[in-house]
């Protein structure tokens, strides 16, 4: 009995070591961004490379018009997915591209994984690589930059910074 008391509160404790209550996934399995204390699940990513292998300036306008506006410390999560039992080793399962003007994209840039918490879950976040920083900066000027599940600059979800 005195171990079923306990439990509620391991689980608060990890919850607020991570500052993440599992509720906020409520549209379920996916990739979440974080941003501005509001959770979003996202959806419908957008092509940028065409079959031909090169950026498409029609839809790299596109996504760039649909690009979500994103503040300096957003966070990307993802929920229900077990990463874990993917045949891709992290941190090569998701990239992070840049996209500069309407016929260059560059990356791939690999995105960490970090594990955060498997009971409510799983849960893993997305940590974006270093070049986030200088982006978020302002230092380089781009369009916008995309992260994506595959390892590769096809498609991706697009955001900029505000």
């Amino acid at each position: 009995m005195l171990l079923f008391s306990m439990r509620p509160n391991l689980l608060q404790t990890a919850e607020a070591k991570n500052g993440i209550d599992p509720k906020v996934f409520s549209d379920g399995l996916g990739i979440y961004v974080l941003n501005d204390g509001k959770y979003s699940m996202l959806v419908w990513r957008k092509r940028l490379v065409g079959s031909a292998g090169a950026p498409e300036e029609k839809d790299i306008m596109e996504a760039s018009q649909q690009a979500m506006s994103v503040k300096k410390d957003v966070r990307f999560f993802a929920y229900g997915i077990d990463i874990s039992k993917w045949p891709v080793v992290p941190p090569y399962l998701m990239a992070f591209c840049v996209v500069r003007d309407p016929r260059t994209v560059e990356g791939v840039f690999p995105i960490r994984i970090k594990k955060l918490d498997q009971n409510d879950g799983p849960l893993y976040e997305l940590v974006l690589p270093e070049i986030v920083e200088n982006l978020a900066s302002g230092a380089f000027k781009t369009l916008f930059w995309t992260i994506n599940f595959q390892y590769s600059c096809n498609d991706g979800w697009p955001f900029r910074f505000q």
